[in-house]
């Protein structure tokens, strides 16, 4: 089939040492052409440090000094803080910018802790905030809390309040949708006790879709959120995970979730959608071709955006010729238009981005964790992605898994 793109990939930023991984973050600052990038060093799984951030006042052409944006995590006693943002966008209706703010805390080791959440023992707590900005960007407002349970929420002076720890975990999508009738849509992952086939409950991932609604008087944004949506361990092992929310154009909204495959169900995306803007979902289906055939994914999340030079939408991950063992194969990654009024994949316009090249790359290559926006100028999409796994032995998560660089996709459209 024809490609509906041109890509061009190109080293950006290479691994700063042995056994470390660089990652990168990336995007504008507000509505004009100021950009901003985050870099961090990643040697164990989901844990980055030494994070620096640099900013561009002529979209990316020239790019001032890399600043550190913390020589190390906060602490708290035994407990170690993870922070950083998830999405942002612009409420043109209150005239700001509104971005999400993910933070983590862990008790202990980070490395240990994050190690025994596979063991079953919860060592560290999710938590997301929001804040706003009047000035496109340049400076932000009080961090305050998404909740959607009665609790107390976070105490900057006593981190560890168990109570706090347990109410309102979530783990935020990495976008989030300013609707035109002046709201903002944004998913997150929440526990959800959930009735399974056999009639058990069971607890998993399940996701919400929050709208805020600009309150003036109180210069705070007031949120609702939806019932949650779940399916069983039988569907998906760790339920649903790394949402990513869309606005079609008949202006429904569009949720796409990550899953993981089961000795029942082979690896799939899933999808929702919503007819009254959020506040409720349709149930939770697999994402499809157009022509109604199933495709197989491993457990990664996608990312979707419209493009400002086609007016199409456009959805960029992983799909599996074969049925994927839990995470892996995390190739080839592509991009590919959405028929909107299903919604479903369009298969003719599936195109491969980046994919494993056996003389080059080890078989656990993961082309699966990126950034990716339009530009404003050339209106190309961008993407930025830390290629693991392209060197070493062929172990997962051994040295020189690590030893990867991030790299710059160019996809004209």
């Amino acid at each position: 089939m024809p490609a509906i793109a041109s890509v061009k990939r190109e080293l950006y930023i290479p691994s700063p040492r042995p056994h470390v991984a660089a990652v990168l973050s990336a995007g504008y600052t507000g509505t004009g052409l100021r950009r901003w990038e985050r870099l961090a060093e990643e040697a164990t799984s989901d844990w980055c440090d030494n994070t620096r951030a640099r900013y561009s006042d002529d979209n990316g052409r020239t790019w001032s000094e890399w600043e550190y944006e913390a020589e190390e995590h906060p602490t708290q006693g035994d407990l170690v803080m993870e922070e950083g943002e998830f999405a942002r966008g612009y409420d043109s209706r209150a005239g700001r910018m509104v971005r999400m703010v993910f933070e983590r805390i862990l008790k202990g080791d980070p490395a240990e802790a994050l190690a025994a959440h596979w063991r079953g023992v919860q060592l560290y707590w999710d938590h997301m905030f929001w804040q706003a900005s009047e000035d496109d960007g340049l400076t932000w407002g009080p961090k305050r809390q998404l909740t959607y349970e009665h609790g107390p929420v976070f105490d900057p002076g006593n981190w560890g309040s168990e109570e706090f720890l347990a109410c309102n975990q979530m783990y935020g999508g990495y976008n989030l949708v300013a609707l035109e009738e002046g709201a903002i849509a944004y998913p997150g992952v929440v526990p959800v006790a959930h009735r399974n086939e056999e009639g058990e409950m069971e607890q998993v991932g399940g996701v919400i879709c929050l709208v805020g609604r600009w309150d003036e008087a109180r210069q705070a944004y007031e949120w609702t959120h939806s019932e949650p949506l779940a399916v069983s361990k039988r569907v998906s092992s760790r339920g649903l995970m790394e949402p990513c929310i869309a606005e079609l154009s008949n202006g429904a909204l569009l949720l796409e979730m990550r899953g993981s495959s089961t000795e029942f169900t082979a690896g799939r995306k899933w999808i929702s959608v919503s007819r009254d803007r959020g506040r409720s979902w349709s149930p939770v289906t697999d994402l499809r071709f157009d022509d109604r055939e199933q495709f197989y994914a491993p457990s990664t999340f996608a990312r979707i955006l419209r493009s400002t030079k086609t007016g199409r939408l456009y959805w960029i991950g992983n799909i599996s010729p074969t049925p994927p063992e839990g995470n892996l194969p995390r190739y080839p990654l592509y991009i590919a238009e959405i028929e909107e009024a299903i919604p479903a994949l369009e298969r003719e316009t599936l195109t491969v981005i980046d994919d494993c090249d056996p003389e080059r790359d080890t078989a656990l290559l993961q082309l699966s964790n990126f950034s990716a926006f339009g530009n404003r100028e050339t209106l190309e999409i961008e993407l930025y992605l830390t290629r693991y796994g392209e060197r070493g032995d062929g172990k997962l998560h051994s040295g020189d898994f690590w030893t990867a660089d991030v790299y710059r996709y160019v996809i004209a459209l």
